[in-house]
C-alpha cells in the first residue's frame, strides 16, 4: 500500500510554532440527539446561539468515544471522553477545545465511570440532558418544599429527569405530554397529576391544579401562554426549549399574547442554557446524579437507534414527539 503523506497548515501559531499535534484519535460510541439541532440547520450565515451545521460537512453534537490512540499527557488511550465531536465513527482531535465552537462545556472531558453504567447514559442522563435538568432546578427555579411545578414535555430527555428531581425536593408536580402512553410513564415517576395535552385542555388543567410557582418550559407556544395565565404570585419561569416553534420561521411563530401578566404576578422569566451553569454544579451533578441512578433512586427513559443510518429517523421522531425519553444514537452494541 502507498501512503500519500500531506503537510497540512491547521492553527496560527503564537510565537514559535509547536511541532508536536498532541491529539487523540477516538472511536465513537453514541452520539446525542437534541431539538436544539433543529436551529442549526440553517445558513451559515444567520446568527444563532451556537453555530449553523455547514452544508456538505460533518455535523458535531454532545458525543461519548473511546481513546485509541493519545499523544496528550492529558487524556490516556483507553480512556473515555465526552464533548463535542463530530458525528462520524473515528475522528482525530487536536485538543480539547477543538470542536467546542468557542464556548465553554463543550470541551472534551474524560469521564469517571466509578458505577460501570452503559457508556451511552454519558450522552442522556448524565449529560446535557440530565445537567439541563438538574441546573434548572437550583438557582433560577429555587424550589421550596411545597410549592407547584408545572413541566411540560414530561416524557422527554430533560422532563422526566425534572419529574423526579422536583418530587425529591418536595414540590407538587404537574406534568403535560402527548400520548396516554406517555402520562401512565410519567404517573410511575412520582408526578402528581399528569395529562395528554392532545386531548386535554391544558389551561382548564392548570386552572384546576395550579397555581403554578414554577414552570420549567420545553415547547413554548400556547402551552407558554396558558401557564403564565396560571401562575402564582412571585412565580418563575425555567425558558430551557420551545420545540413547538422550531419548524416554523420566526414570522410564524405563535406571539405570546400575555406577558403583561409577569408584572401581575411578580413573576421571573429566565432563560436556561446547560453551559451558563456548569462551572457552578458540574461536580455537584457528578457525584449525586450517577450514585442516584446507579442505586435505581433515578430511572431513565431513552429511546435508543442503532446505527448512523437511523439519524433522519430519528430526528424526525424527536421533533414531532415519536420518541420516548431521551433520544441517543448507538453505534456500538455495548455502548
Amino acid at each position: 500500500m502507498t501512503t500519500n503523506q500531506r503537510i497540512i497548515f491547521n492553527e496560527m501559531p503564537n510565537g514559535l510554532p509547536n511541532p508536536k499535534t498532541r491529539g487523540i484519535l477516538v472511536k465513537a460510541l453514541a452520539f446525542s440527539l437534541d431539538p436544539y439541532m433543529r436551529n442549526r440547520m440553517r445558513p451559515v450565515d444567520i446568527p444563532g446561539d451556537i453555530d449553523a451545521f455547514p452544508l456538505g460537512e460533518t455535523i458535531t453534537g454532545f458525543s461519548v468515544a473511546v481513546v485509541l490512540r493519545s499523544e496528550t499527557p492529558l487524556i490516556q488511550a483507553g480512556q473515555h471522553v465526552y464533548g463535542f465531536m463530530h458525528y462520524q465513527r473515528y475522528s482525530v482531535i487536536p485538543s480539547i477545545d477543538a470542536n467546542a465552537l468557542g464556548m465553554k462545556g463543550l470541551s472534551l472531558k474524560v469521564l469517571d465511570n466509578k458505577y460501570n453504567l452503559p457508556w451511552r447514559y454519558y450522552v442522556g442522563i448524565l449529560g446535557m440532558s440530565g445537567q439541563t435538568a438538574y441546573y434548572g432546578l437550583k438557582d433560577i427555579s429555587n424550589p421550596k418544599p411545597g410549592e407547584t411545578l408545572y413541566i411540560s414535555a414530561a416524557c422527554g430527555a430533560v422532563g422526566h429527569l425534572v419529574v423526579q428531581l422536583a418530587k425529591a425536593q418536595g414540590l407538587k408536580v404537574i406534568a403535560s405530554c402527548g400520548s396516554d402512553q406517555k402520562v401512565s410513564l410519567v404517573k410511575s415517576l412520582g408526578a402528581d397529576h399528569v395529562f395528554n395535552y392532545k386531548t386535554a385542555d391544558t389551561a382548564a388543567e392548570l386552572k384546576a391544579h395550579g397555581p403554578i410557582d414554577i414552570y420549567f418550559d420545553l415547547v413554548g407556544g400556547p402551552t407558554l401562554e396558558a401557564a403564565i395565565n396560571n401562575l402564582a404570585c412571585n412565580a418563575r419561569l425555567v425558558i430551557c426549549g420551545m420545540i413547538s416553534q422550531y419548524n416554523s420561521a420566526t414570522n410564524e411563530a405563535y406571539g405570546i399574547r400575555n406577558l403583561w401578566l409577569l408584572n401581575r404576578y411578580r413573576a421571573k422569566m429566565q432563560g436556561l442554557v446547560v453551559i451558563d451553569w456548569a462551572d457552578k454544579y458540574l461536580d455537584e451533578f457528578h457525584d449525586t446524579v450517577p450514585r442516584d441512578l446507579a442505586a435505581g433512586k433515578l430511572k431513565y427513559l431513552e429511546h435508543v437507534y442503532h446505527g448512523m443510518d437511523r439519524v433522519g429517523e430519528a430526528l424526525v421522531d424527536l421533533l414531532v414527539g415519536n420518541n420516548v425519553g431521551k433520544s441517543v444514537l448507538v453505534l456500538e452494541g455495548d455502548a
